[in-house]
């Protein structure tokens, strides 16, 4: 067999064998698969399909082996941090409610980086689950700051997180734009967690300014309440239907 044409990554720009590549990395999918079921990619635009991603979503067509080992530590970080050592994290409670959790300690460059390479990778890919990114000029600034391991400020493409702490996810929505205060964000789910990212020379809104990513400040992650969110409900739905499906499964198991 003939070996494949190199052709230019999308990072370093040189023509090199591509790889299979993730957009957003296995180790969050596997949550997705604890209860046995296998993972979907859904999206809340009018006409999409559910999409059966059993350990996520790759990519044959952005990344060189080079550079995508060079967002691996990033990725691992951000990994261990996120669903490994969320448990030790604080609970914040305003008026007997828990409105967040608070890490008292973390690397903001890798998690930075981490945010900033998931961003830029799901502009390039071309998967269909990501079509809803398009970031014009911020691609060659997101790129630089890839290329050099410049995570910025924290107003460079801010970052705030958050959480669903009241049910079990088993799906996860496509990444999109939103507004906040007018000022642009890409939403990104990512198992239980939700990251905001902006994509907005202007300063972040003000509701946001204390909660995002911040060097030498502890890492604030915002509750949000399934129940009573548009996408709370529609991955509620997307659970109940998932256990129904696996309860027929397994009644036909026994018949």
């Amino acid at each position: 067999m003939s070996e494949k044409p190199k052709r230019p990554c999308s990072l370093c720009l040189q023509k090199k064998k591509l790889i299979k590549a993730h957009i957003i990395p296995e180790g969050f999918f596997r949550p997705l698969r604890a209860e046995g079921l296998t993972p979907e990619m859904h999206s809340n635009s009018p006409g999409s399909y559910p999409k059966r991603m059993p350990v996520g979503i790759y990519d044959p067509s952005i990344l060189c082996g080079d550079c995508d080992r060079k967002m691996g530590p990033w990725d691992d970080y951000a990994q261990e941090l996120l669903l490994r050592r969320f448990s030790e994290a604080s609970v914040i409670q305003l008026n007997q409610q828990k409105v967040g959790w608070r890490i008292e300690d973390y690397h903001y460059p890798r998690l930075k980086l981490f945010f900033v390479s998931l961003l830029w990778r799901a502009s390039v890919s071309q998967q269909s689950f990501f079509k809803r990114i398009s970031l014009g000029p911020f691609k060659s600034r997101l790129r630089a700051m890839i290329m050099n391991d410049d995570p910025g400020s924290s107003q460079d493409f801010a970052v705030i997180l958050a959480r669903f702490g009241d049910s079990d996810i088993t799906a996860m929505l496509d990444p999109h734009r939103e507004r906040f205060e007018s000022v642009s964000f890409v939403r990104f789910y990512l198992t239980g967690f939700l990251a905001y990212i902006k994509v907005d020379q202007r300063p972040t809104p003000s509701l946001f300014a204390d909660y995002c990513l911040r060097e030498n400040a502890p890492l604030i992650v915002l509750s949000r309440n399934l129940h009573n969110s548009p996408d709370g409900l529609v991955m509620r739905n997307l659970a109940e239907s998932a256990m129904a499906k696996k309860r027929g499964q397994s009644r036909e198991g026994t018949d």
